[in-house]
């Protein structure tokens, strides 16, 4: 009977994650490790229609990259399809594997149902921030539609706060990572100028991240020369390798 909890599950909508607090939990491990000037991660995404591309990807990290090689992973979101427990549970099962530690932000799959009451409960917050050396990685939750275009997503107020924050000048490089990017119409229109121009005001921006498109794209949409990456979705085989020297964001496609 202990090994048959997934199939006792008895609804879509409930909140009854096998685990807690993952982000957290692989944020204290990411303050455990050794800081280097230089250092790498690596980014996957929309893992919800390839769980078993996600299996042969940390079979393929944990075989090809050493701890050395690699400092932790980065998810764009879209963890599961429906935004059940049961989804949440199975992404768990395939990255407990993993020999990095691995943060994921809210997609907008993951809000569905009760699926933003199981994330928070799985993974924490839908904000967040963490370091690594001297390196801040701004996490939130950008999935406008779900909030039915409210103004409240993303919350600028509250990324303007971590730009605020005087340990910041601490820093050298800032990434952000959400799952949608502000220039899709699932992104609210009326946010997308001010968000553009809130993230790269300061001259320590290097990299915007999402995911949610499902293909690989690099541009510097609006003018002020900050990169907009796209993450690939698992299922097409495919992942982002970022190494990180100074002030230099080194950008590379990998398939497997």
């Amino acid at each position: 009977m202990a090994q048959c909890r997934k199939p006792f599950q008895f609804s879509l909508l409930e909140v009854r994650p096998l685990v807690e607090q993952l982000n957290l939990q692989a944020i204290a491990r990411i303050g455990q490790l050794p800081v280097e000037e230089n250092f790498s991660f690596l980014l996957i995404s929309d893992t919800q229609i390839g769980y078993k591309q996600l299996k042969d990807f940390v079979t393929h990290a944990n075989t090809t990259y050493s701890t050395d090689d690699i400092a932790f992973v980065l998810h764009g979101g879209d963890i599961t399809d429906f935004g059940a427990s049961y989804e949440y549970n199975d992404y768990f099962k395939f990255t407990e594997r993993l020999k990095f530690p691995i943060v994921a932000t809210i997609g907008n799959h993951d809000m569905l149902g009760n699926g933003t009451a199981i994330y928070r409960k799985a993974f924490g917050p839908e904000n967040f921030t963490f370091d690594f050396g001297k390196n801040r990685f701004i996490v939130f939750n950008s999935n406008s539609r779900e909030r039915a275009f409210d103004g409240s997503t993303p919350d600028l107020g509250w990324i303007r706060q971590q730009l605020d924050k005087e340990d910041l000048d601490e820093m050298v490089n800032i990434f952000y990572l959400s799952h949608i990017d502000p220039l899709s119409s699932d992104f609210d229109p009326a946010l997308s100028q001010d968000f553009a121009h809130l993230v790269a005001d300061s001259d320590k921006a290097r990299l915007v991240m999402n995911g949610h498109a499902h293909a690989y794209h690099l541009t510097t949409p609006f003018q002020d020369n900050l990169p907009y990456l796209i993450i690939p979705a698992i299922h097409t085989r495919s992942y982002v390798k970022v190494d990180v020297a100074d002030h230099t964001v080194n950008i590379q496609l990998i398939s497997y």
